[in-house]
Parts: structure tokens; sequence; C-alpha cells
């Protein structure tokens, strides 16, 4: 199976899977508006934000077919499982209220976000999706950080 999300002229279609041995694509109930699709590692769930304000992750048991919303947090991005798919990682990129920009994580069997890391007064490199984080495989986070131009202190130039 693989699993996919659509967006067609700036709306979601939903979560959808594509059985490879048939070649059916459904649609999973409950999924409208959310995008971004990651599977656990042992195939169990998947978890998905909503294209809408990326303000809450939710998890789709695939066992028992049902949506869970998880700890709500504001512009989540950048889903990451850990390898062992007990945690779901992902950053908040800037400060809103009690909740300071970093990376995070969600225990599955218990729903508690923690704090991984702080990314305060990081200077970080943006592509087109924004700054970009992730995992590396024992699950310690990877930032994209930006050392340009911006880190030269010092210029001695000798013109004729």
């Amino acid at each position: 199976m693989l699993v996919f999300g659509l967006m067609l002229s700036g709306r979601t279609t939903g979560i959808s899977l594509l059985d490879l041995k048939t070649r059916q694509v459904s649609v999973i109930a409950g999924s409208e508006g959310l995008f971004s699709p990651r599977w656990s590692p042992d195939g169990r769930y998947i978890a998905a934000m909503p294209a809408e304000g990326q303000d809450r992750l939710m998890l789709f048991d695939y066992s028992d077919k049902r949506w869970v919303e998880l700890p709500k947090g504001p512009a989540i991005g950048y889903l990451s499982w850990s390898h062992e798919g007990k945690y779901i990682y992902f950053e908040i990129n800037f400060d809103a209220g009690s909740i300071e920009s970093g990376i995070y994580r969600v225990g599955i069997n218990d729903h508690k976000m923690e704090r991984v890391t702080s990314l305060k007064g990081l200077r970080r490199a943006s592509g087109p999706f924004g700054p970009w984080t992730g995992l590396t495989p024992d699950d310690s986070p990877l930032v994209l950080r930006d050392a340009s131009i911006q880190e030269i202190y010092a210029l001695d130039v000798q013109l004729p």
C-alpha cells in the first residue's frame, strides 16, 4: 500500500491509499482536509495534519479504522516517525504563547507532547516549503542551517 494526499486547485482531497497489487485507490474516511501523510514504521498508523492552519496532528489507526486528534500546536510541520514508531516528531517554527519554537515529539501510547530541542536563535536555511527538519536513524534531530555569507565577520581587501 502507498499512502498519499492530493491538493487540487488549493484544496485537499483527503488521504488516499493505493493498493499496488490491484491498482485501486481509496480515500480514508474522515481524512477530508488532511495532507502530508506518514506511515508508522510498523504500518499500523498514519499521521497527517490539516492543510488549513496546520495546527494539529491527526493519527489514523489502520487496524480499527479511526482517526484520533493528538495534542495541538501552532504551525506544526515536517512530521517524522521515530525509528521504532513510538513517537511522531515535528517542528513548531515560531513562538506562540507558552509553546516555544523547536522540535517536539508526541508519544503514540500516551499522547503527551514534549520539546526535544529549541530552535530559538538558530539561523535556518529556507527552501520552497520553508525551513526543513528531519531525523537521523537514531532519532537525533536534523536541521538545515544557514551558514551563508552572513557569517563573514571580517574581510581584508588590498586594492591597487
